[in-house]
């Protein structure tokens, strides 16, 4: 029996939710069971979307132990596209369901098709941005959710629904395909070789993903396929077009899912014994009528497979065989019937006609699926009694530095320059397995630092607060920082050095750009701008008025890409380039992690 390709790797679940970036490496069910220390399932009682706010109360403990009742999420209009907070806001009503995962102050939630991160701002949890790549990991009911990471968290294997990956654009959309995958603490990494069941979403009717209803017109792994030999199939011209079947020709069987006999076995599925003959698998089916109802509709063949096959719908030939290079290939054909083709009562009839396969125990599913598209429920109208009116944002508050002085902060401004004291931060944390490229320049140490897993520098003598108001003192006034696609850091621009002393005993003042390389070409990077932006300000806890500097919450100074707002520095990079350049420290020119620098910002 040949093999599925590897089609992903694995990523550390909380590691790359702290990063403040969509979790883009395909993660599996079973390793986000683990690497959560709660799991929560919640139901929302409480909706304000005025403000964007949503109330949960807990209904059950999945894994550890949640200690308060009420879990507030503030989900403003954070994200890197609108579409991010408005998908959860749409979503929100009183009664739904979804389960909240987390591990420290850094969490993600799923609402059922669809996922978002968020962090702990005392009492409430403040939404960073959606994680629509999740869905890779599960789309389905919460509640089945719930009771699959219980199973998964006792050592017991489930079988979930989630989005097949690939086009990452049909996943932000919530329009990828749906398929069955197998999930446990064992199966840690994501192997859709290992792990795929099935095409379809099984007995998970109430996906409610608003673009689009699916309805199944192939049955994946059912009974009613049927199957013989090609040489005594009663076709004509070879069409595969006719449905006057002898069926007394055929083998009535349930297409084989697995790999080997001894799988397929247990899943009573068919063992072709013919080996090295052409053979035909064929199903017919009556198109219902509520794919009829509607404009737009497009049929859409998935088919999975261990041996080329050519594929055949209503006699047209859809799919034509790759060669033997292409065993396991996963085929997406979306094939669109005209209006005057979807009659009530018309059969189609779908034929995957195996040439001569290689393997006797033959893998194979199929799903012929019509997506017909679902207007858009209009958003309630809020109910004035349970949402808190809205009033005027405050000015802009001014930037305080605390009574307490800080420490490791020096001003000249005579050379218009700010110089906080750091230090060289560890490439990787003790409880984190994996290193991560780098996205900020410097940080508060973990764990207070949201990002101290992805900085060169740390440091904590000061706040964010205090180098904002220190570089104001040297002329300075800030722009405006920047978050999510389309969007520009602003504000004057600055110099970054850092100054340490080298390997031979000397002190080096060396540009941050010459510390970073991008991995992909091993280059350091050109000059960068970089701008003094501020911080966005942040409302921590939304049933009160105050705003406090976002940077102080984080720990977040400086700012490669416009991943957060809550920054004091940026450079004039995009989500673009943040999506193309990965970086990591140049070799051989820092000291080792834990020495001594400096951080050096000077006004151009």
């Amino acid at each position: 029996m040949k093999k599925l390709p590897v089609l992903a790797c694995v990523a550390l679940f909380f590691a790359a939710a702290v990063s403040q970036a969509y979790v883009e490496i395909p993660y599996s069910l079973g390793q986000i069971v683990k690497e959560s220390s709660t799991i929560v399932l919640v139901e929302v009682t409480k909706v304000d979307k005025t403000k964007n706010l949503i109330i949960f109360k807990k209904l059950e403990d999945v894994k550890g132990k949640h200690n308060a009742e009420v879990v507030k999420h503030n989900i403003g209009k954070g994200g890197f596209h609108p579409r991010e907070w408005q998908n959860i806001m749409n979503w929100a009503e009183e009664g739904k369901k979804a389960v909240f995962f987390y591990q420290g102050g850094a969490s993600e939630t799923c609402i059922g098709n669809y996922w978002y991160q968020a962090y702990q701002q005392g009492e409430w949890w403040g939404m960073s941005h959606a994680e629509p790549f999740l869905l890779r990991s599960y789309c389905g009911n919460p509640e089945k959710l719930a009771a699959a990471c219980k199973a998964i968290a006792k050592g017991e294997e489930v079988i979930v629904p989630c989005m097949q990956d690939g086009n990452k654009e049909l996943l932000h959309q919530r329009k990828a395909k749906i398929q069955l995958f197998k999930a446990s603490l064992k199966r840690g990494n994501y192997d859709a070789k290992r792990d795929f069941v099935a095409f379809g979403t099984g007995d998970d009717a109430d996906l409610d993903i608003p673009e689009f209803k699916t309805t199944v017109l192939l049955p994946e792994s059912s009974p009613d396929w049927r199957f013989t030999p090609a040489t005594e199939a009663a076709t004509k011209g070879n069409s595969w077009t006719k449905v006057d079947f002898d069926d007394s020709t055929w083998r009535k069987g349930k297409a084989p899912i697995g790999y080997g006999e001894e799988e397929i076995g247990k899943r009573q599925g068919t063992t072709v014994a013919e080996k090295g003959a052409n053979f035909l698998f064929r199903r017919v089916v009556e198109v219902p009528k509520d794919a009829l109802d509607q404009k737009g509709v497009q049929l859409r063949l998935n088919i999975a497979s261990d041996d080329c096959a050519d594929v055949y719908l209503n006699g047209e030939q859809v799919l034509k065989e790759q060669g033997t290079d292409h065993e396991f290939a996963y085929w997406n054909s979306e094939i669109e019937l005209k209006a005057n083709q979807l009659k009530p009562g018309k059969n189609l009839i779908a034929a995957i006609v195996y040439n001569k396969p290689s393997s006797s125990d033959l893998y194979f599913d199929a799903e012929l699926a019509a997506q017909v598209p679902v207007p858009k429920k209009e958003k309630p109208k809020p109910d004035p009694k349970a949402v808190v009116q809205n009033t005027a944002d405050p000015a802009k508050p001014q930037v305080k530095a605390e009574d307490k002085p800080p420490t490791g902060l020096t001003v000249d401004k005579a050379k218009k320059s700010v110089t906080i004291d750091c230090a060289i931060a560890p490439r990787k944390l003790p409880n984190l397995d994996k290193i991560f490229p780098i996205e900020v320049i410097a940080c508060y140490p973990a764990p207070k630092g949201q990002k101290a897993h992805e900085t060169i520098v740390t440091f904590s003598g000061c706040k964010p607060t205090h180098v904002h108001k220190a570089l104001e003192e040297v002329g300075l006034k800030p722009g405006k920082p920047a978050k999510g696609e389309g969007q520009q850091a602003t504000g004057p621009e600055v110099t970054v050095s850092l100054e340490f002393t080298g390997s031979d005993g000397k002190t080096q003042k060396v540009p941050i750009e010459k510390l970073l390389v991008d991995t992909k070409s091993g280059k350091p990077l050109p000059a960068l701008k970089w701008h003094f932006t501020g911080s966005a300000m942040k409302n921590p806890d939304p049933e009160k008025d105050d705003k406090v500097y976002g940077a102080d919450l984080t720990g977040t100074l400086i700012a490669v890409f416009p991943v957060t707002d809550d920054t004091v520095l940026q450079t004039h990079l995009t989500m673009k380039e943040e999506s193309q350049i990965k970086l990591e420290i140049a070799p051989n020119i820092l000291p080792k992690e834990g020495s001594a620098a400096k951080l050096i910002i000077e006004a151009k």
